[in-house]
């Protein structure tokens, strides 16, 4: 009995989804009905006659693709001396129509579009799953209709020029053949990895190996790191040993990743290692500019864990390429906008709004897109163009903004500066924290926990953290939030961040619980007390020795539970393009929003999460209203 799908009966597209990889590998070859007619098939095969790949273009890479919602790409090298153009040619190879959920290993046909491959260089080609996706000069996407290339560990393609193979190959369980049939003997490649575990994998025409083109299986490896609009650089069996997401090979001296030298950017063995591409929109806000020192303050924090950051801003320290000022040969001044945002489930940005995917698109390279996250300094979230909310980022993702514009941040020396510093290292801090998959309880959402130490808490986010949250100030921050004791940013006894010394980070799990039904103030903040020192839940003024039940979530959410804390350097997610949630290159959604929408990525279609912020407390603005104010008269006194 043939399987439904190959036999075109019409499934439910969850059933597809999760069933995808089983389905195809049980179809085999062209000897069942395909759902579509594909016109061209039949004139396109040849008896005789062999492959025209010789001084032509070639299939490089197919890479791993599991559920139905994933967006299934491959590359293609040029290896002549010449440019040469993709409008002369066809794709070929099987498929899933998006609007049935019908895949199949028959081969269809795909319109290829007119651009150019550069002599020696590559171009990804990826199922075009929305209309608003828009070609570049490393990517192109293609449809038929409403049919675009998939496969799982199965499948097959081909590139056809003048009715004859130029390339061909085929994986896994398909029998398929290609039209000039001297183009491929033998066996299949090996099936690609197919699993939810196994993004980011690949069959290759290794580049050490000359790339070969001999029409079969020998021609290809499986490799663990795809290397999307690059060179196949990666040999097979080489792993990540340091679990960050990059290959052990990349952090070897003389050793690249689809081109890229991560060892000169600073990669190491033995060492986890992130890196972070940061463009920034033109403008006269400072807050726009990343800040050398807030980069550092983010660095130095991750460098108490063993973890060392590479943030690349291009030219803004350093002209040429040089690591220790951020200059990694990326970073771009970009065009100012006073909107920018997220696009949610495959809807437009709102009027007066851009989406940042135009701008990744336009200035992030390709082939970063597997190991850099991509963050954007930018202006505001709000349609308007005002000071709203300080930042946006994906959950277990690679993308973020920072939209501190708008605030009145100033350069001024001391109080001014010092603000505009912290709050650009606390906001960056947070928003890759939910890069790295943390949520603002740590593995919750519930925020202001006193005990949960982390900059991924509103109660420390802006205000910063004490270097010791068990002395008698510790719960400050705490009286802060909840507007008590006439505390205010700028007169926090320990590491305001008014000051040079703003500490960030994230939590170690070391708080213990505090019970909100039984709460004794002479535990503290739950990270010890010394002598004297105590938490004044009440707002009494002493001690309270009888327990208190007691709201401490100064928004008041209405409940009262227990407050955990999390150890959030343990649970940190780095290699996001393994995951499902992975590397996200199009759509998101809102934390709770249903995940039924589809979502485009031109590497792999992730139901990605996205956290937006709140505005900045008006803790905040007091702060640097009064900063202004001081800077102010004393311009005023010394004119």
């Amino acid at each position: 009995m043939k399987n439904p799908i190959c036999a075109g009966r019409r499934l439910p597209a969850l059933a597809v989804t999760a069933l995808a990889a089983a389905v195809l590998a049980a179809c085999g070859g062209g000897d069942s009905a395909a759902p579509f007619d594909d016109p061209g098939s039949s004139s396109l095969l040849s008896e005789t006659g062999s492959s025209v790949a010789n001084g032509d273009l070639m299939i490089s890479e197919v890479a791993s693709n599991y559920y139905s919602d994933d967006v299934a790409w491959l590359e293609i090298h040029n290896p002549t001396a010449s440019s040469i153009s993709l409008k002369d040619y066809l794709l070929r190879g099987s498929y899933l129509d998006l609007d049935t959920q019908y895949a199949s290993y028959n081969p269809v046909s795909f319109a290829l579009p007119d651009v150019v491959v550069p002599a020696g260089g590559y171009m990804v080609v990826a199922g075009r799953v929305l209309d608003t996706l828009e070609d570049n000069e490393q990517m192109v996407y293609v449809r038929s209709g409403s049919i675009v290339p998939f496969w799982s560990g199965h499948g097959s393609l081909e590139l056809l020029r003048a009715g004859q193979t130029v390339d061909f190959v085929r994986f896994g369980n398909s029998n398929a053949v290609p039209a000039t049939r001297a183009a491929w003997r033998g066996s299949a490649v090996a099936a690609l990895p197919a699993g939810p575990n196994e993004h980011g994998k690949a069959i290759v025409r290794l580049q050490k190996s000359g790339m070969p083109d001999s029409n079969t299986a020998a021609d290809w490896a499986q490799v663990n790191f795809a290397t999307p609009a690059g060179p196949n650089d990666i040999g097979p069996g080489v792993i990540d040993s340091d679990a960050d997401g990059i290959p052990d090979s990349a952090k070897q001296a003389g050793g690249t990743y689809g081109g890229l030298d991560l060892y000169a950017m600073g990669a190491r063995p033995g060492r986890r290692d992130i890196f972070i591409e940061i463009d920034y929109m033109k403008g006269n806000d400072p807050a726009l500019l990343p800040r050398q020192e807030a980069l550092q303050k983010v660095v130095d924090a991750f460098a108490q864990h063993d973890i060392a950051l590479h943030f690349d801003t291009g030219a803004i320290y350093a002209e040429q390429f040089e690591p220790a000022h951020f200059n990694l040969g990326g970073g771009n001044a970009v065009a100012f906008e006073p909107c920018i945002e997220l696009v949610t489930s495959g809807a437009a940005p709102r009027a007066g709004c851009t989406s940042f995917y135009d701008y990744k698109r336009d200035h992030f390279d390709v082939r970063r897109n597997l190991v850099f996250h991509y963050a954007l300094f930018a202006n505001s979230l709000n349609s308007d163009g005002s000071s709203g909310s300080s930042g946006v980022a994906e959950l277990n993702g690679n993308d973020l903004i920072v939209s501190l514009g708008g605030y009145g941040f100033s350069t001024a020396p001391g109080r001014n500066l010092n603000m505009l510093i912290n709050l650009q290292a606390s906001t960056l801090m947070h928003e890759l924290g939910h890069n790295l998959g943390l949520r603002h309880g740590g593995n919750e959402e519930q925020n202001y926990k006193p005990n949960h130490y982390s900059v991924m808490n509103y109660m420390y986010q802006f205000a910063g953290l004490s270097e010791t949250p068990d002395s008698i100030n510790a719960a400050e921050r705490y009286y802060l939030a909840a507007g008590v004791k006439n505390k205010t940013l700028c007169n926090l006894v320990e590491n305001s961040p008014c000051g040079e010394a703003f500490r960030i980070d994230y939590s170690d799990g070391r708080g213990a619980p505090l019970d909100e039904r039984n709460l004794y103030e002479g535990a503290n903040i739950g990270r010890g007390a010394v002598s004297g020192a105590y938490a004044d839940w009440d707002n009494s003024g002493g001690l309270t020795g009888s327990p208190l039940a007691r709201n401490l979530n100064p928004q008041f959410d209405g409940r009262l539970s227990v407050l955990r804390d999390f150890d959030e350097w343990s649970n940190l997610s780095i290699p996001f393009a393994r995951s499902r949630n992975g590397n996200n290159y199009g759509d998101t959604l809102d934390v709770g929003e249903p995940e039924a929408a589809v979502r485009p990525n031109p590497m792999n279609l992730r139901s990605i999460q996205r956290i937006d912020e709140a505005p900045l407390p008006m803790a905040l603005q007091q702060a640097l209203d009064e900063a202004h104010g001081a800077l102010h008269a004393w311009k005023q006194h010394h004119e």
